[in-house]
């Protein structure tokens, strides 16, 4: 019985995806009466696209979902539509939604995210029932099965802003570190888009960048899947134009992203973001010459901690290696150009590793782009992004020949708003929001150190973004911006019905407004712990994390009643507390 049906399977010529969905079942399921019962399933799923004006809609194989992107402006009210099946299945007495399909256009109601419209046949005396959903987040599919190596397959791409069901000839695997582990179930994927010849196809996808490789990241092990998304546009709107943005407009210190649906393998894999990647494209690095095989632009990543990553010792350096310790080159790629160059990250890494306070005031300038170093330690050390201060972090040169200096791009910015390194498994809980956070590396913990010239730089910067980028409206409106759309386009409820209880969050119920909520109060008690803590303004100086009347009461207070000098009353720093500290708090309360 089961020869018969794979036999009948490949007559009538069904997609080449769906037999390997059965030799899955193979594997998955001991018992062969229920192997014959899914094939059956997997028949119906394989021959019963649902079309909608054109396009198919997409299914899930295990759970009778079928899930088609709609512009946003066709929710909550009636939307219409030609309808129709796959000319390969055998289907009679179609309905969908309640009438006929002869009765073609097919008006679904009231469209909106939790909405479930049914789409009931017969199949040769089976009753067939498909549970139709509407969204307008764009929808990705890939064909077939993933693994830890690159596959050919195809990709196809449903924008609800200009909808296509091309199958984009592609290169797919997992990806990740931790989160790409034996066991783990929501993978990300990278995606390498090919012609039919197997070469490099650049694509526009939503309208991010045009290149042919791209990210899908599954937010795993966060509760919220959404916090890399908004760490990393945080960044991307906060950080300072790195010192070659002159000469290179279009540079990206980080990757843009869109929030997507996914299906891959003929199951549904539930809400993602599709990213750009960090290179030379993003960071906008001079190329390398070929042809006078001159190495200008340079891209290392810290792809793993250790002492010399964290820029605590140094080592020797091999331009016959791809790698500088810990650090990995990404450009230009060690296989087509090497021997390559380590020896400018080399030199910065020994300079920090045998500096002092002094040393560094007087020369860190001249290794690194400090205003983009010191914007990247106030969003870690905001975020307690304990896996970003050392790993996760692409160092960049912008050309060698002209200015050796190192700028950085951020990646990967999950384990951020309270999560920390443990509670990958949730056995470490979360990083409270009044955590001391210490930098791991030394390059950023110098700007600690009160007695560093650019704490106070990094000081006034803070206080410069509560105003914008880090005021807790913003914070909260960036973070309901991101949460509402998927609420709304019921991407959340199908997210948590696929993925709740799973063992990759340790079978916690995934509750994702219930985690945004936590992130908000989390948001609010870490900018008033910084505000009164390691970010205090010289202007506070009753320690309260806000600069106000009381302020100017208490230092007026010390000028007419004297005391014991008390550094937080030192306004302006110069070792004493006089008129001129209270001139500067009148200053800054009247925005002079």
């Amino acid at each position: 019985m089961l020869m018969l049906n794979v036999f009948m399977l490949g007559k009538l010529g069904f997609m080449t995806k769906h037999i390997c969905h059965i030799s899955r079942l193979a594997t998955s399921f001991r018992s062969m009466a229920l192997l014959v019962v899914m094939l059956g399933v997997c028949w119906f799923n394989a021959g019963s696209q649902v079309i909608i004006n054109g396009v198919r809609a997409f299914a899930d194989d295990g759970s009778n979902l079928l899930l088609y992107s709609l512009p946003q402006s066709a929710f909550g009210s009636d939307f219409s539509a030609q309808v129709q099946v796959d000319t390969a299945s055998h289907w009679r007495n179609i309905s969908v939604a309640g009438q006929p399909l002869t009765s073609n256009p097919i008006t679904f109601g009231d469209v909106n995210g939790d909405k479930v419209y049914i789409v009931r046949a017969m199949d040769n005396g089976n009753q067939v029932v498909k549970r139709l959903m509407f969204t307008f987040l764009p929808i990705i599919s890939i064909d077939g099965d993933m693994g830890y190596d690159f596959v050919d397959t195809h990709v196809t791409l449903m924008d609800p802003d200009g909808t296509t069901d091309e199958a984009m000839r592609a290169q797919v695997k997992w990806r990740g570190g931790y989160t790409n582990t034996d066991g783990r179930h929501k993978r990300n994927y990278s995606i390498k888009f090919v012609d039919e010849n197997g070469e490099k196809q650049n694509r526009r996808l939503l309208g991010l960048r045009r290149d042919n490789h791209w990210k899908l990241d599954a937010g795993q092990v966060d509760l919220s899947r959404v916090r890399n998304r908004f760490a990393t546009d945080l960044w991307l709107d906060m950080a300072r134009e790195p010192y070659y943005f002159d000469q290179a407009p279009d540079v990206l210190l980080g990757a843009r992203g869109k929030m997507v649906e996914v299906f891959a393998g003929g199951r549904y894999m539930g809400i993602y973001s599709l990213i750009e990647s960090i290179d030379r494209k993003q960071m906008q690095v001079r190329k390398y010459d070929e042809e006078t095989h001159q190495i200008h632009g340079m891209i290392w990543n810290a792809a793993v901690w250790s002492r010399v990553a964290e820029f605590k010792q140094y080592v020797n350096y091999n331009n016959n290696s791809p790698n500088y310790d810990t650090f990995v080159v990404e450009y230009p790629d060690f296989e087509d150009v090497h021997p390559t160059h380590h020896e400018d990250l080399y030199n910065a890494v020994k300079f920090v590793a045998n500096s002092n306070v002094s040393s560094y005031n007087s020369h860190a300038h001249e290794y690194f782009d400090m205003p983009v170093l010191i914007d990247y330690a106030i969003l870690i050390q905001f975020l307690i992004s304990v896996d970003n201060g050392v790993n996760n972090i692409f160092w960049a040169i912008y050309d060698r020949e002209v200015d050796k200096r190192l700028t950085l791009a951020a990646w990967d910015l999950d384990w951020s708003l309270g999560t920390n390194r443990d509670s990958l498994d949730f056995r470490g809980g979360r990083a409270e929001p009044d955590h001391d956070f210490k930098f791991s590396s030394k390059e950023f913990n110098m700007f600690k150190d009160p007695q560093c010239i650019y704490h106070a730089d990094m000081i006034e910067r803070y206080w410069q973004l509560r105003k914008t980028w880090l005021s807790e409206k913003s914070l909260i409106n960036r973070l309901n911006a991101l949460v509402t759309p998927l609420v709304e386009s019921g991407a959340v409820a199908r997210e948590e019905a696929r993925w709740s209880g799973d063992s990759d969050i340790n079978g916690l119920p995934l509750d994702i407004v219930g985690e945004k909520e936590y992130i908000i109060n989390w948001i609010r008690r870490r900018l008033s712990h910084l505000d009164r803590t390691l970010m205090r303004h010289p202007c506070d100086v009753n320690s309260d994390g806000g600069v106000t009347v009381y302020d100017i009461v208490q230092l007026q207070s010390f000028l007419l009643e004297g005391g014991l000098y008390d550094s937080k009353l030192d306004v302006n720093g110069d070792g004493s507390i006089t008129s001129s500290d209270l001139t500067m708090l009148y200053d800054y309360l009247l925005g002079y």
